[in-house]
C-alpha cells in the first residue's frame, strides 16, 4: 500500500503544477548581476548600489548599469557604456537579473544621480532593465 502514497505529488508534477512556491532572489547592495541586455550591449551587468524602501513606492532598487552601448550624442565617440544610477521595483530587478556575477564587489559612484533623482521625488523603473535601457536612450537623444 506504501508504494502508491507519492501518486498523488507525481500525478501533480507530471501535471505542470507547481509544488512549492517561487523564491524571491536575495537581492543585498554590493551585488554584480548579469542580465539580460539588448543586442547592442557586449556583457551587461549591474551593481546594487543602495536599497530602500519608500512610502509612495515601496522597494526601491538603486543599480548601476555597466558593459552596455548607450547611444549618447553628448559623449565623445557617440556612446555611454555605463549608466550610473537607475531606480526600479524590486520586482522589476528580480525579473531581469539572470545570473549573480559576484556577492559583493566595491560600489561605483553614483550619489550625484540619486541625489538628484530624490529632489526631484523620481519614481522607479516597473519595466525590464533591458525596457529601461531602451527608454534612457531615448530619453538621452
Amino acid at each position: 500500500m506504501h508504494r502508491f502514497a507519492f501518486a498523488p505529488l507525481i500525478a501533480l508534477v507530471l501535471a505542470g503544477v507547481p509544488t512549492h512556491s517561487v523564491q524571491e532572489k536575495h537581492l543585498k547592495v554590493g551585488q554584480q548581476w548579469q542580465f539580460e541586455g539588448r543586442p547592442a550591449d557586449p556583457d551587461p551587468t549591474l551593481i546594487i548600489v543602495r536599497i530602500e524602501e519608500l512610502p509612495t513606492l515601496g522597494e526601491v532598487v538603486h543599480v548601476s548599469v555597466r558593459g552596455v552601448r548607450i547611444r549618447n550624442p553628448r559623449v565623445a565617440g557617440g556612446f555611454s557604456d555605463n549608466l550610473p544610477h537607475m531606480p526600479f521595483s524590486r520586482a522589476a530587478i528580480e525579473r531581469s537579473v539572470t545570473k549573480l556575477v559576484h556577492d559583493s564587489v566595491a560600489l561605483p559612484s553614483y550619489e550625484a544621480g540619486y541625489e538628484q533623482w530624490k529632489n526631484a521625488h523620481g519614481g522607479a523603473f516597473t519595466i525590464s532593465v533591458r525596457e529601461a535601457l531602451d527608454f534612457a536612450e531615448r530619453a538621452i537623444q
